[in-house]
């Protein structure tokens, strides 16, 4: 039996389609590297975003992270800058946008989290405008600031922890994505990092 919470994501689409994805796209390249406040981010991965039987484009997805990374709880775990931009081929209104955020929250946040955060995901939210087509969305992530969301001449600005900025972010990469293939798509394939050990100083006193 499929779970109601990925029932609800995949009927979404037929509303507002803007957190079904896929594939990866054609079309202008996404910039392998950018900077946020002098924080130098890399490519992570990259998807296309499609919906129905038919496959409608919508928008282009890509995720940038200060050390790219194909474990999302890594990414999550870490205390560094992060940023999603989303390039739209479709228009979507900004009732339909809001409503596929509201649902997204809802199905990823824990009950404690919709309470202690019920303030941020309320202003986000609010933060989301109308996607006219060829127009594109970022949402940044600062440690220690909150989250950014840009859109056009709008910037919305929600000052919070790393536990909310990691509540937007698990929303696409964690257990209960749009899709699977969105989640691949940004996790990318990259090597897990490997910390070497410590070699003792050559000067050690020998024992």
């Amino acid at each position: 039996m499929i779970p109601s919470a990925q029932i609800t994501l995949l009927i979404l689409p037929l509303f507002a389609g803007v957190l079904f994805c896929a594939s990866p796209a054609h079309g202008d390249e996404f910039p392998s590297t950018l900077k946020i406040e002098n924080r130098q981010l890399k490519l992570n991965g990259e998807a296309l975003c499609e919906w129905g039987f038919f496959k409608f484009d919508l928008y282009r997805i890509a995720l940038w992270l200060e050390n790219t990374c194909s474990d999302s709880e890594e990414i999550l775990q870490r205390d560094e800058a992060r940023c999603l931009e989303l390039r739209f081929v479709r228009s979507l209104n900004e009732e339909d946008m809001q409503k596929a955020y509201r649902e997204s929250f809802r199905v990823n946040a824990t009950p404690l989290e919709k309470t202690q955060f019920s303030r941020e995901i309320q202003k986000f939210i609010d933060g989301v405008k109308a996607a006219p087509k060829r127009s594109s969305m970022r949402i940044e992530s600062l440690p220690g600031l909150g989250i950014t969301i840009i859109q056009g001449e709008s910037k919305t600005l929600i000052e919070s922890s790393k536990g909310f900025q990691d509540l937007v972010f698990r929303m696409y990469v964690g257990e209960k994505p749009p899709t699977k293939d969105v989640r691949k798509g940004l996790l990318g394939q990259h090597p897990p990092t490997v910390i070497p050990a410590e070699k003792e100083s050559a000067d050690a006193p020998e024992k």
